[in-house]
């Protein structure tokens, strides 16, 4: 009897293997989906952080837009005049939000997104928002990820420097 094991050894030999496979099979199959919302939320989160970026620390494109919104390549709202770091035109705000109050896909559009999006500019010294209607009038997709950045600008405003705060949620 030289290595030679029954039919019941093997038989719980195999069932214990196969026990183990399908233990971890499953305990991976169970990890997969909550590691694949987490990736979605860091692309999205990068995404809403470009976003706001380009909306505060770009001119635009061409550096007047706001004048013709609809010949906009670019949507940025750095004050190009100026020079300066989250320093935002006055003008340019204006001009964004009354274009999102009469065609938020334009706009949508014109900044390149995939994604639905709402932005809010408020004026921290008297806490009125500057921009508060740009969001689809209509939300036809759900998703579960939703991403807001926070960001604190300047704005030029009749001359003065004002300070606020830039709020965009990406979903």
């Amino acid at each position: 009897m030289k290595a030679q094991i029954s039919f019941v050894e093997f038989l719980t030999a195999m069932l214990i293997f196969i026990t183990f496979v399908g233990y971890f099979s499953i305990q991976i199959l169970m990890f997969i989906p909550s590691y694949i919302n987490e990736v979605r939320s860091e692309n999205l989160r990068s995404e809403a952080f470009q976003i706001s970026e380009l909306l505060i620390n770009d001119p635009g494109e061409p550096l007047e837009w706001n004048l013709n919104f609809k010949d906009a390549n670019r949507t940025g709202l750095s004050d190009h005049t100026q020079n300066k770091t989250n320093l935002l035109s006055g003008v340019k705000i204006l001009a964004l939000d009354s274009e999102c109050q009469k065609n938020y896909d334009l706009v949508k559009e014109k900044m390149g997104l995939d994604h639905d999006f709402s932005l809010i500019l408020i004026d921290r010294k008297t806490d009125k928002p500057k921009i508060e209607n740009c969001y689809p009038k209509s939300i036809t997709k759900f998703r579960q990820v939703n991403i807001t950045i926070r960001r604190v600008i300047a704005y030029e405003e009749d001359g003065n420097i004002n300070y606020g705060e830039m709020i965009l949620q990406v979903w």
